[in-house]
């Protein structure tokens, strides 16, 4: 079990232990810093101990993680404690610490060579930006709607924008190949997800709710179940941008329209016509469903998990 513990005194003298004994001099800052220099040490991580923290494993400190109010972090792990998934563990952790320091988005530096920082970047859904040798990643923090909102409407808006995001984010980072892959026996792919995600959008909001007319409010009328099947037409940036924009077009019929407004189309004769309130409390079980198999896509993928 890893957990984080905010840095002191004494965790700053288990920190230096640990560098003399089993860790890489490279890897422990500062900048060239070798370990018959131990005042040296101690003075570099006082100047920057509340954005410091132990990574501790079953209460052994096994290496560092830091994390300023600007969303930078950097880390090192001991030598007898890589390879067991720590670090990306550690990584995750700073991303649930992340909100509680008023952080959005998280920044690593690092370089190509460094792999096992890029893999646990990568895993943990960074988006990484590769300028010759020189890698910075971004990894997104993901904030559900704050907890004071009491009010139903504007908790529903909220958290449909919540899911919304956490489409994309589980989709970030994953190869052309993993997006065009099915990890399951029905056969849909993540990419297939947010295209059917896109009209489930436009059929709802656009088509159901306000009533425009759309030829095709399912896809490709030549293609069977033409929303879950990628067409040789289209590339991740173009459902993208599909999706994209059938949130914005949700977001705004959505906030213009009261939750007692009734859907222009219905076909169900049988069954009272739709309320607005109705329609986006129906589309966000569908996220959530969603978005759940999208976790396990992803961790059947790369191994990342999380929000």
């Amino acid at each position: 079990m890893i957990h984080l513990r905010r840095m002191d005194d004494e965790g700053l003298e288990r920190l230096l232990d640990l560098a003399v004994t089993d860790a890489d001099p490279t890897d422990v800052m500062p900048p060239g810093w070798t370990t018959d220099h131990p005042d040296e040490f101690r003075e570099f991580y006082r100047g920057f101990r509340q954005d410091a923290y132990e990574i501790v494993e079953n209460d052994r400190t096994v290496g560092m993680i830091r994390l300023t109010t600007q969303g930078e972090t950097g880390i090192w792990i001991a030598r007898r404690a890589r390879g067991n998934g720590i670090g990306l563990a550690a990584l995750r952790r700073i991303v649930e610490e992340a909100p509680r320091r008023g952080v959005r988005t998280i920044v690593a530096d690092t370089t190509t060579d460094n792999v096992a920082a890029v893999t646990i970047l990568r895993k943990a859904g960074a988006v990484l930006d590769t300028d010759g040798t020189r890698v910075t990643a971004r990894l997104a923090v993901p904030h559900e709607p704050r907890p004071d909102i009491a009010d139903t409407g504007e908790l529903l808006h909220a958290y449909l924008d919540f899911y919304r995001e956490a489409v994309l984010r589980k989709i970030d980072g994953m190869s052309e190949e993993e997006l065009r892959t099915s990890r399951l026996p029905t056969g849909w792919t993540p990419l297939a997800m947010v295209k059917h995600l896109a009209y489930v959008e436009l059929r709802w909001l656009r088509w159901c709710f306000r009533g425009e007319e759309i030829a095709h409010p399912h896809g490709n009328p030549d293609i069977d179940r033409a929303e879950w099947v990628i067409e040789d037409t289209d590339t991740t940036a173009s459902i993208r941008a599909f999706y994209l924009e059938q949130c914005a077009r949700s977001r705004a019929i959505a906030t213009e329209s009261a939750l007692t407004d009734r859907a222009a189309r219905w076909n169900r004769p049988d069954v009272p016509r739709a309320t607005l309130a109705w329609i986006l409390f129906h589309l966000l079980q569908e996220y959530a469903r969603h978005v759940g198999h999208l976790d396990v896509a992803r961790e059947l993928s790369d191994g990342t998990t999380g929000a």
